[in-house]
Order: structure tokens, then C-alpha cells, then sequence
């Protein structure tokens, strides 16, 4: 579909400039569907008012990389006593692509406080290089909101089999699910609960009243055929009985590392850490991979190369990029741009140390060096 280059203007007024005490935050305003933004405004002692941008975060965002590609120019504007506007600021910016997405970025001493005549002052910034469709240029974004109580009653789910027919296994917690709402979300499952299904079916013709085997996914007969009865899942009523159609041992896999993949078949919504804070994003990613889920593998893919720092990237581009070659670009160039860095880390020096776990290593390594003296000869 066509694209143009485009620019936007933000602007609002306030109507007496030395009033603001404190701080003054704007409306939320866009630059497309996915970016938002505010301006905020702000004494930052008795003689100066600074000037920020500040990005409204999206939860998979961790650093300016993708709003870097766009360039900033901010203003500020006053009637004087003669009601005409004068322009008291005007400065251009571009912002580090790994830049913390949680800092805003501006000019802490922008206006003097002495050089305010207490009228309205009107703040703006102007956004340039922004891509719009022409499809969907006239189109009124509504953000895809999810309540916090829907996605919470999901989430309990997940530790109660009453109203759910799917039971994973991993690493011996237990995770609970409901077959439709995974086929709808995964193909894997679609196909995988509807193969079982279909077995069940053929079992249920074949079967005769002597017949005492159990049915049992992934070939687990420790369980009864069509029921679950766990004393700690069912409040300690051993006489309550739900029904499991399907069972599955989760080994490859840590528990909080698949809940959370479960969590985003409910809801949509990712948690990236886990209860320590670390990153569990490539554990996302390899989930992501084998279920067929290609938003989350996405998500979780720009998270990792978000995430990449000096003192992690050794093991990725020697242990997972051999097995995602999507990954192999990006994940080598960083590497051959901060090899000294990353030579340093303690992470590669436990790679040197167990090189048998490598087989791969002299050749990634030569790639390595490959791009890290085409970057020099550049430079």
C-alpha cells in the first residue's frame, strides 16, 4: 500500500505561565497506532522550567529503538504584553536507540523563569519522519484495552482444573487449561488436542466392558483415565471429580517460563521476568518457536535484541543463534561491534571453558571476527 513521510505537530496551551508550581504533564497524544506520547513541563528550581518527552510505555518496550528512528524538534511559545506570540525555545534532538525507554528526553534548564510575563505559554514538539497508510490513515485508534479483572480470572485458571480439560505437567508444578481456548490461539494445539481427540474416539470403538486401560497423553499411566482428583487443587473434597481429556509432560521447559506463555494464550499480556526479575525471554522465544505462536515469538525476539549487553550476547550467539538463524544478523553485528566488551565478560570466558558444549565455535567465532574487521576497515 502507498506510504508517504510525514510529520506531526503537538502543541497546548497553559494559561498562565508562572503558575506552574510543580509539574504539568499534557493529554496522551500519537504518533501512530502503536506510539504514544506526553510532554511534560516542569520547575526544576527557582530560576528554570525544563522541558521533557516522555514516552507512554508499551509493556514490551525496553529501549528507543524503534521511536529513535523518528527526530524531535520542541518549542516554546508566549503572548507578550503586545498579543504577540514570541518563540522562547526551539531546539532539535534525536535520541540513542538504546536509550532506557523509561527516561524521557529534553532540557532541564529550557526557559528562564525571569524571561515568563505570567501569559499563556503554549508547549509543542514536532515529530518528523512518520510513516502513515494511507489505508488506515483516517481510522480512529482504540487502544486494545483488557481489563485487569478479566485477565486476573484467567490467570486463575491456570492452578484450577474445574472448568478446564487440559493438564500440563512441568517439571512436576501443574498448569491448567481449556483445549478451546488453546486451538484457538495456537495451531500446534489445534492440531496436537484434535489428533488426541480423535484417538480418544477410536479408543471409545474399541473398547469393551472387561477393558480396564487407562487413556492417558504422552503415555503417563500413573493417571486415572478421565478424571483428577487432587485434594490440594480441589479444596480438600476428595469426593469431587473433574474431568482431564488431556495430559501433557512439560520437561525442556521451566515452570514459570511456560505458565507465562500460558498466560499469554488468556490474555495477550506478557511477563518477561521472573519472581527474582531475570529475563526469561529466551525461554519465551523457544516456546514461541515450537507452539507455532509467531506474535509472541516476534515480541519475545525484538525483546531479546533489546535486551543485549555485553555480558549476555556470548551465549546467545553461540548457543541459540545456530538454531534461529533470524537471529544471527543482529546478534552478530552487536558481537563484532563490542568484542573487546564482550571478550572481557565472564560469560565468555565460561564459553572458553567449556568448549565441548560449543561444537559450533571456531566457526561462529570466525564469522565473529569476519564482521568485526569489515566494521574497522569502515571505520
Amino acid at each position: 500500500m502507498p506510504q508517504e513521510t510525514s510529520k506531526i505537530t503537538y502543541q497546548i496551551t497553559l494559561p498562565k505561565s508562572l503558575e506552574i508550581k510543580g509539574c504539568y504533564y499534557s493529554p496522551i497524544f500519537s504518533t501512530n497506532n502503536n506510539t504514544f506520547w506526553q510532554l511534560l513541563f516542569q520547575l526544576e528550581d527557582k530560576d528554570f522550567y525544563g522541558l521533557y518527552l516522555k514516552p507512554v510505555v508499551d509493556p514490551d518496550e525496553i529501549t528507543w529503538r524503534e521511536r529513535s528512528k523518528l527526530s524531535f524538534k520542541m518549542f516554546l511559545k508566549e503572548i507578550k504584553n503586545n498579543n504577540l506570540t514570541a518563540e522562547l525555545f526551539n531546539k532539535s534532538f534525536v535520541v540513542p536507540p538504546d536509550t532506557n525507554i523509561c527516561n524521557g528526553y529534553g532540557y532541564t534548564n529550557a526557559i528562564k523563569k525571569s524571561l515568563l510575563q505570567n501569559k499563556e505559554l503554549t508547549i509543542g514538539i514536532i515529530i518528523s519522519d512518520i510513516e502513515y497508510k494511507e489505508s488506515s490513515s483516517n481510522k480512529m485508534y482504540v487502544p486494545n484495552y483488557i481489563p485487569k479483572n478479566l485477565i486476573d480470572a484467567w490467570k486463575d485458571q491456570l492452578f484450577d482444573s474445574r472448568s478446564v480439560d487440559v493438564e500440563f505437567n512441568v517439571q512436576g508444578e501443574k498448569l491448567y487449561a481449556c483445549s478451546t481456548i488453546l486451538s484457538k490461539r495456537s495451531n500446534y494445539f489445534a492440531k496436537i488436542l484434535s489428533d488426541d481427540d480423535i484417538d480418544d474416539d477410536n479408543d471409545d470403538d474399541n473398547s469393551n466392558d472387561d477393558d480396564n486401560s487407562s487413556d492417558c497423553n504422552d503415555g503417563n499411566d500413573d493417571y486415572d483415565n478421565d478424571e483428577v482428583d487432587d485434594p490440594m487443587l480441589l479444596n480438600n473434597d476428595n469426593e469431587s471429580k473433574y474431568q482431564i481429556k488431556h495430559r501433557f509432560e512439560i520437561s525442556e521447559y521451566d515452570p514459570i517460563a511456560f505458565s507465562s506463555m500460558i498466560e499469554y494464550l488468556y490474555t495477550n499480556q506478557i511477563k518477561w521476568t521472573d519472581e527474582d526479575n531475570e529475563s526469561i525471554t529466551i525461554e519465551l522465544f523457544r516456546l514461541a518457536d515450537q507452539y507455532l505462536l509467531s506474535d509472541l515469538r516476534e515480541r519475545a525476539k525484538t525483546r531479546i535484541l533489546d535486551e543485549l549487553k555485553a555480558s549476555n550476547v556470548s551465549k546467545i550467539m553461540f548457543n541459540l543463534v545456530p538454531k534461529y538463524e533470524d537471529l544471527k544478523e543482529p546478534v552478530l553485528n552487536f558481537m563484532a561491534r563490542n568484542l573487546e566488551r564482550v571478550y572481557n565478560s565472564q560469560e565468555f570466558e565460561d564459553i572458553l571453558a567449556n568448549l565441548m558444549d560449543y561444537p559450533n565455535y571456531n566457526v561462529i567465532l570466525s564469522e565473529i571476527l569476519a564482521e568485526h574487521f569489515k566494521i574497522q576497515k569502515v571505520k
